[in-house]
């Protein structure tokens, strides 16, 4: 993961780059990758830079991947309180359409609101390109009891100054 992000940070990236922070998986082998872009297309054209593609590939040829990175967009995100964030935990929907999508995060916003687990810190709803899947970022103080898999903050790599659109 230190060379992933090393490759990244040696990298010259385009005003369209964000962040992107990398998360360590409590079972020791997986990594949850978060990258942040002004749009789709932004990350696309670098994607499929032969260079980028030098550049990068050797550092991450000896990772495995389930496949395409998903793309999706922040729909929306509710804050309970400030707190430092020691572990994050994830939950993904099947939906039919952007709409159904939506509809389930301002559901799952409001009843998280209402009544958090103890130790949640924040929640990130984020929708598919295609509306057909929602996936929930979730930010937690303490360790939760909850059963599902846990991420911890390893590295990120943000840019340094907002960049003006």
């Amino acid at each position: 993961m230190s060379g992933v992000m090393d490759a990244w940070e040696n990298t010259r990236l385009p005003t369209a780059y964000l962040s992107r922070y990398c998360l360590a998986g409590s079972d020791g082998r997986t990594i949850l990758n978060y990258a942040q872009w002004t749009h789709s297309d932004a990350h696309r054209a670098f994607a499929t830079n032969p260079q980028n593609q030098q550049t990068l590939g050797t550092a991450i040829q000896g990772l495995f991947t389930a496949g395409p990175p998903g793309r999706y967009t922040l729909y929306r995100s509710i804050t309970l309180r400030e707190a430092a964030v020691r572990y994050f935990t994830t939950a993904s929907y099947d939906t039919e359409a952007s709409q159904t999508a939506r509809a389930r995060a301002d559901t799952l916003a409001t009843r998280s609101a209402a009544a958090a687990p103890s130790g949640l810190i924040a929640e990130h709803f984020h929708i598919s390109e295609d509306g057909h899947r929602l996936y929930v970022l979730s930010a937690h103080e303490t360790e939760p009891d909850e059963a599902t898999p846990r991420f911890l903050p390893y590295r990120g790599l943000a840019r340094r100054r907002p960049v003006a659109t």
